[in-house]
């Protein structure tokens, strides 16, 4: 096979770092089918990949440790993510960083659940950003959370929501009690947006009145019904 040009490689850099969750491996081994790369440009482009996404969270063994943990992040974060990413099939871990040159201090959490044999995937990436404050009384906490999902039974369909928190102010004994509330919040709103996608996002993509000059069924249940029916008559068959 031979070497990759460059326009090959600039294509596969997009679809590796534009990969659902859970695929990137998959993807990759579609691509080393037609090119040729290098270990040293998978090496760097799952690198980017990872740091992208936030899931370099999840190998932490060579994260740096967090010297000077005068508000327990450490172990408060651990808490917290035992406490509500542990649902079945769900991996999640979290690193905290050093303080930058502001003494600000970020928290990545990244959590997936990973079930291609199910014909879906999801990632939860949340970025936290704490800054004390002079008096060390108060701190100040914002951040932004990603959602990724994606499914592909009967269809194929990716969905990037992404929220962002705004600035608040609290203190040591706050911190996690924030972090819930914005989760909790988020999930709900984004369970909304959800619900009403089938019916109303979904719905507008499409014309309401299509070539066939025939208005389109949206009733799921009858759809379901005549795929069903047509996969009974070719068993008769």
């Amino acid at each position: 096979m031979m070497e990759a040009s460059s326009d090959q490689l600039r294509i596969a850099k997009h679809l590796l770092l534009s990969s659902p969750p859970g695929q990137f491996d998959l993807i990759l081994q579609d691509l080393t089918e037609i090119i040729s790369p290098s270990q040293d440009w998978i090496k760097t482009i799952r690198h980017e990949h990872n740091s992208r996404t936030g899931r370099e969270a999840l190998d932490s063994s060579n994260a740096p440790k967090l010297e000077n943990d005068s508000l327990d992040l450490q172990d408060g974060m651990q808490q917290y993510t035992d406490q509500f990413y542990n649902a079945r099939g769900v991996n999640a871990n979290h690193v905290l960083s050093s303080p930058n040159a502001d003494g600000q201090v970020t928290i990545l959490l990244y959590a997936e659940r990973i079930q291609l044999q199910q014909y879906h995937a999801g990632s939860w990436t949340a970025r936290y950003f704490i800054n004390e404050h002079v008096d060390e009384e108060k701190l100040t906490i914002s951040g932004k959370i990603v959602l990724h999902a994606h499914t592909f039974e009967n269809g194929n369909l990716q969905l990037k929501s992404i929220v962002d928190l705004p600035r608040v102010e609290t203190n040591k004994s706050g911190i996690f009690q924030q972090i819930q509330k914005w989760d909790e919040d988020s999930v709900m709103a984004l369970r909304g947006v959800y619900d009403d996608m089938s019916g109303d996002i979904l719905k507008k993509l499409r014309r309401v009145m299509p070539v066939t000059r025939t208005r389109f069924d949206w009733n799921v249940e009858g759809h379901r019904g005549i795929r069903q029916l047509g996969i009974e008559v070719q068993n008769r068959e």
